[in-house]
């Protein structure tokens, strides 16, 4: 750099990182909560939106999971004492029932021998017999399942159906929630695209909103000078001032990123003179930004280490 000289400055314009709030489900807009301007931060509420089959669905789901705990609960409490009782009351029973058939059996046998009795009565006797006693087994059989409690697979499949429900429910409270429109950063209301009573699908942008405490610069260097600049050189910006209006202090940055492709490259960039024509689109990153700084203003930008 020639003594005295000093890095031509270049002019660009504020920007800011800017993110669409959309639904992630489609419906009907109930309320939208902001207007051009104004500020948000992180997590606040933008819009409300409604749906009547996702409102249906989570209260069928919380239902479901309602019956499946019920019933999961009620195997693992297992047999009740009252259930116990008539169990063996229902097998007492059948066993005098079975002990009487038996007795008639033997004495319809002892008849048939004496001829007495046809044979025909001899049957139904041993038939009345043996139901009986097919009876009481079962009546044992009851009890003893009644007695020993829900089996552990039988506890272990309504578990499983509990977990499920749970599941279910957890898809439809998401869907429910994703009727609410959230700012996902801090920042302020650059647009807003739609209105209370519109119906909107899923990913509609419902608001624009600017990172605005993170602002940087965008300008365009011709290619010679973009050549002087290693990855994170300094650079100085300056609010453009009105006429007549002294300069402001001028604020630190930074290089960031620089734009692979040329924002004019001619048909055939062969000569010297025609690659001194193409301008690459640059980021400069503002760490410590000024509170004055808003989106579309105009600035100047040097950078201190640059060859003029």
């Amino acid at each position: 750099m020639a003594a005295g000289s000093r890095p031509r400055r270049i002019p660009g314009t504020i920007e800011v990182d800017e993110s669409d709030a959309a639904p992630l489900v489609p419906g009907r807009i109930v309320e939208l909560r902001v207007q051009e301007g104004d500020t948000v931060r992180a997590g606040d509420t933008l819009a409300l939106l409604t749906q009547g089959t996702i409102s249906a669905a989570y209260a069928e789901r919380r239902a479901r999971l309602a019956a499946a705990r019920a019933r999961l609960a009620d195997l693992e409490r297992g047999s009740r004492s009252a259930e116990l009782e008539r169990a063996e009351a229902d097998l007492a029973a059948l066993e005098a029932e079975a002990t009487r058939a038996a007795a008639d059996l033997a004495r319809a046998e002892r008849l048939a021998q004496d001829k007495v009795i046809a044979a025909q009565e001899l049957d139904r006797a041993r038939a009345a017999a043996q139901a009986a006693a097919r009876r009481r087994d079962a009546a044992r059989a009851t009890l003893a399942l009644a007695r020993e409690g829900s089996r552990r697979d039988q506890v272990q499949v309504a578990r499983a159906e509990v977990a499920t429900a749970e599941a279910q429910l957890a898809a439809a409270a998401s869907d429910v929630d994703e009727l609410a429109v959230l700012a996902g950063v801090d920042g302020v209301v650059l647009g807003r695209h739609a209105d209370p009573g519109e119906v909107v699908a899923a990913g509609t942008p419902l608001a624009t909103i600017g990172a605005v405490a993170r602002p940087w610069v965008r300008v365009y260097l011709p290619a010679k000078l973009l050549a002087t600049l290693p990855a994170g050189s300094a650079a100085e910006v300056r609010l453009a001032a009105a006429a007549g209006s002294p300069e402001g202090a001028p604020l630190p940055g930074r290089l960031g990123a620089v734009r692979p492709t040329a924002e004019f490259t001619p048909r055939a960039a062969l000569t010297e003179e025609e690659r001194a024509d193409l301008l690459f689109a640059v980021r400069v990153e503002l760490p410590h930004p000024g509170g004055t700084l808003r989106p579309g203003l105009p600035v100047t930008v040097r950078f201190p280490g640059a060859t003029p």
